[in-house]
């Protein structure tokens, strides 16, 4: 499948590499060839963002982010997230991947941050098809 349309980044956000490695090749597989930023926590995702961004920083397109993560989770991610200057968050669209469908979990997901997509693991090419697509 190829999609058309331009993404200069895609942030990773998941503790399990082996998911990473998954979401890289569905990604890369779709033919988008955005930067892949990976990190493998909350904390490490928001220390990209919170470091000073400068000539080389890239500001992800759609960030997938995984709920159940140790430490800080998905939805402790989305608070501190939505605290930082909106110029770095401005435009990216957030995926919230989990094993759970619970709707509690994707309402929560809402209440936290507007226009939060929700969706079941794996990152499927119909899932990041969706996303791109949506306005």
């Amino acid at each position: 499948m190829s999609i058309d349309a331009t993404l200069s980044c895609i942030m990773l956000i998941d503790d399990d590499p082996d998911d990473n490695f998954l979401h890289q090749l569905v990604i890369h597989d779709t033919g988008l060839s955005p930067e892949i930023l990976v990190a493998e926590s909350g904390e490490k995702a928001l220390n990209y963002f919170s470091g000073k961004p400068g000539r080389n920083f890239l500001k992800p397109d759609i960030i997938f982010l995984d709920i159940n993560m140790p430490g800080m989770n998905g939805f402790d991610f989305l608070e501190r997230y939505k605290a930082l200057p909106s110029e770095l968050r401005s435009g990216t669209k957030i995926v919230m991947l989990s094993t759970s469908s619970l709707s509690k979990d994707q309402q929560k997901a809402s209440s936290i941050l507007d226009h939060v997509y929700y969706r079941t693991k794996p990152l499927t090419e119909q899932i990041l098809e969706e996303v791109v697509l949506a306005s």
